[in-house]
């Protein structure tokens, strides 16, 4: 269920996708900067992760286990997700019902996406 709401300022926004996880503040730092720390690039990063389900420790196993910390590995998530080469299961699979996060490569390796 999403949690951002229209009427939430960046500060809410951010609050609400990091839980107090501190793994998540660097998640959500690495997106910032990546896009130049500019809102209208990174807001509809956050609110895509919002529909992810995405907040807290699990923003968190997506860049860190998922990912191995590569922030174009999770734009390519996020895209992935959008297109919907990437399903709510597959997330569930992956981040939320294991203990540790297993990568999206083989989702891309499929599909025939993966970068030479």
């Amino acid at each position: 269920m999403s949690k951002i709401k229209i009427s939430d300022n960046i500060q809410d926004v951010f609050l609400k996708m990091i839980e107090g996880n501190s793994g998540a503040i660097a998640t959500c730092f690495e997106i910032m900067k990546a896009k130049d720390n500019n809102p209208i690039q990174f807001i509809p990063i956050f609110l895509t992760l919002d529909d992810m389900e995405l907040h807290g420790c699990y923003l968190y196993m997506l860049w860190n286990d998922c990912c191995d910390r590569n922030i174009k590995d999770v734009f390519d998530v996020i895209d992935g997700f959008k297109t919907g080469k990437i399903t709510q299961k597959d997330i569930n699979e992956r981040i939320k019902y294991v203990g540790y996060g297993k990568n999206f490569k083989d989702l891309f390796e499929k599909d025939g996406l993966e970068e030479a």
